[in-house]
């Protein structure tokens, strides 16, 4: 008589989908046979091409409002970034001819011409022959939990979000407003004397980024444990 295998790492690992907010029950299969993940359409637009051969290039534009947080210094130049660096990684993965401007070139070019802001945006997508401009304005940013006395950290997010196409400006997106908050559920909580304001400012700046590339190109379900 054969006798059944049990597999109690299945259930174990049920038991931690479950067990974890945003679980998306569908992606069990696929977590539990290492089959392809199923994915998300990008959440504004795809930026990448239906031609495989065909490459998209991309400019990151951003800007902060003066009257930030001191602690919040650069960070524009930060979030610009940490979507440079997250959206290389998915369109990458997802097998997608997309070239970032480098945030460093951007960066001479918003030196070189300080009355970049004024300009038409399609124009300066089109001075680094890009086919998108992703504009990014800064509304606000916090660090600490409310109320928390700065004990708590609580990073949240407000910007204003562009998409520009420069060859087709008729498919350009009108502005939207773009949130989030981290760590995402409250009873997640992270304590002063767990991190630095530093160490949790990073981890912050660079989920922005995270979210921020999910607009733009499908991302796996198993990363639903990660959004807002």
């Amino acid at each position: 008589m054969i006798k059944k295998m049990k597999s109690p790492w299945l259930l174990w690992a049920m038991a931690i989908c479950l067990a974890a907010p945003g679980c998306n029950m569908l992606s069990i299969p696929y977590f539990l046979f290492l089959m392809p993940d199923p994915k998300h359409d990008p959440e504004m637009k795809k930026i990448a091409s239906d031609n495989k051969k065909e490459e998209k290039k991309v400019v990151i534009l951003t800007y902060g409002r003066l009257d930030l947080r001191s602690e919040f210094l650069h960070s524009d130049k930060e979030i610009a970034y940490n979507l440079e660096k997250q959206l290389k990684s998915l369109t990458s993965s997802n097998s997608e001819k997309v070239t970032v401007i480098s945030s460093r070139k951007v960066e001479e070019y918003k030196s070189s011409h300080p009355d970049w802001q004024d300009r038409d945006l399609g124009e300066i997508g089109k001075h680094f022959k890009a086919d998108y401009v992703i504009y990014l304005e800064i509304n606000s940013l916090g660090l600490y939990e409310q109320g928390s006395g700065g004990t708590l950290y609580r990073g949240r997010a407000d910007l204003n979000l562009t998409l520009i196409d420069v060859n087709n400006p008729d498919e350009s997106l009108p502005t939207r407003n773009f949130t989030c908050a981290y760590p995402r559920e409250a009873r997640m909580q992270i304590t002063s004397t767990d991190q630095s304001p530093m160490e949790f400012r990073q981890a912050f700046l660079d989920y922005v980024g995270k979210r921020l590339s999910w607009k733009f190109s499908a991302r796996p379900t198993r990363d639903d444990f990660y959004a807002d």
